[in-house]
């Protein structure tokens, strides 16, 4: 099937989270729990990528990468374990065109922005727009920052409010549940660090995610210790915007996974 994408990981908490991660994008995804499972697999369909634990085993890692090779050259490989950098690693990779290696950290924000590197392509053809990764509140006094933001994140799966002030904000909060607010430090009325207080006054588990023009570290450092869980420069890179929410989102789907 076109757009599928194979997860071969035998931990269960692991087969979710990446399974929470790319159904969520609007890909069909399969997970497997067992190379041999993945190898009968393919005589009958052939996916996208697949994405495959680097486990010890003679049907896991480098050793079912392979047998996968030993019949299909095209399909990408993505490979996840703890040794990304070991020695010799490099030239076995490109012999066995592996599109990446990388740590098995799904709360690293660049972990996602990787594998979304890999899926890109097929991404901009997928209708995303059904699948809701939670919601956002999108705080920005500029209209065009507000639109074009929200536009983005709901492209990208999420469900999108906006405000343009901290007192908007503060409303929105005491009346609606949101999951990630992102919050522009400079704004007119109340600025956004006043504005981050009072959430996590009212809110404290609320994840808030600055975004500043300005890189002036007094003013993020401040922001951190009033509880902000990241802070992003504008303009925005939104492939970094969208895998830093992402990853701020995989703590509850975590929960929900176990």
């Amino acid at each position: 099937m076109l757009n599928r994408v194979f997860i071969v990981d035998c931990d269960v908490i692991s087969r979710g989270l990446l399974y929470e991660i790319i159904s969520g994008i609007g890909f069909s995804v399969i997970t497997l729990v067992s190379g041999q499972e993945t190898l009968d697999r393919l005589k009958r369909e052939r996916p996208v990528t697949i994405i495959i634990d680097d486990s010890p085993g003679e049907y896991s890692g480098i050793r079912l990468v392979e047998k996968i090779r030993a019949f299909d050259k095209k399909v990408k490989i993505i490979l996840m374990g703890s040794e990304p950098g070991k020695p010799g690693a490099g030239s076995k990779f490109e012999e066995l065109r592996i599109s990446l290696y990388l740590k098995k950290d799904f709360q690293n924000s660049d972990t996602v922005s990787a594998i979304f590197s890999v899926l890109r392509e097929d991404v901009q053809s997928l209708n995303v727009s059904g699948k809701k990764w939670g919601r956002i509140l999108v705080v920005d006094d500029e209209k065009i920052i507000r639109r074009t933001v929200s536009s983005q994140l709901f492209q990208s799966g999420f469900d999108v409010e906006c405000a343009e002030s901290g007192e908007e904000c503060i409303e929105k909060i005491k009346n609606q549940s949101f999951d990630i607010v992102l919050l522009d430090i400079t704004m007119e009325g109340m600025d956004g660090l006043l504005t981050l207080k009072k959430i996590k006054e009212i809110r404290p588990d609320l994840k808030v995610v600055m975004a500043t023009g300005i890189r002036d570290e007094k003013v993020l450092d401040e922001a951190l210790k009033l509880g902000a869980s990241d802070y992003l420069m504008k303009p925005f890179n939104f492939n970094g915007l969208e895998a830093l929410l992402l990853a701020l989102r995989l703590n509850d789907l975590k929960i929900k996974v176990k």
